[in-house]
């Protein structure tokens, strides 16, 4: 603990021998030594509480570290989530049919004409078909109810009068061509 050595040590003896006397010395001593051992016992305790507070510390730190840790992979992982979206949602708009890198809206209002005209198109396509639908049922002029009536009268009545009814519906459906015109 201390660097004394022995010589130094017999010589502390050899004084204290002489100023406190042999009768006295052997109390001395104990005493002495009793004020060491609480001097070596109140050391150790403060060495051991400054090592348990040292230890305590590191711990401390030690858990404050796991915990910044623990909140940095978490922002992390959110922050990587997000890009992983991000990247996602990119790479679908870029993979899609309509992506145009320098559409502007002048494109997308020419692309909503393109479809307004097709659209426009395709109804007259369809009202070609109504009008001959229309023709092939109204063809005659005539309600196709009292058409099939008419058919099944003149079934009735013979041959002779079926070209009379022939000449009838073709007298009557040019009469309605000239009231559409």
């Amino acid at each position: 603990m201390f660097n004394i050595h022995t010589t130094e040590l017999i010589l502390v003896a050899i004084v204290a021998l002489i100023v406190i006397g042999p009768e006295k010395l052997p109390g001395t001593i104990r005493t002495a030594s009793l004020w060491v051992g609480r001097f070596r016992r109140s050391f150790y305790r403060v060495k051991a509480d400054i090592e348990r507070e040292i230890n305590a510390d590191e711990i401390r730190r030690q858990l404050h570290n796991e915990s910044v840790m623990a909140e940095i992979e978490e922002a992390k992982d959110k922050v990587q989530s997000a890009a992983d979206q991000t990247r996602d949602s990119v790479n679908k708009i870029v993979s899609s049919d309509n992506f145009d890198p320098g559409a502007s809206e002048q494109t997308a209002l020419q692309q909503a004409e393109q479809q307004i005209d097709e659209a426009r198109q395709e109804i007259a396509e369809v009202s070609e078909e109504i009008k001959d639908a229309g023709r092939q049922l109204y063809g005659s002029g005539i309600n196709p109810k009292l058409a099939s009536a008419d058919n099944n009268a003149s079934s009735d009545q013979g041959v002779s009068d079926t070209g009379a009814s022939d000449k009838k519906t073709s007298d009557q459906e040019s009469s309605a061509k000239e009231d559409k015109q």
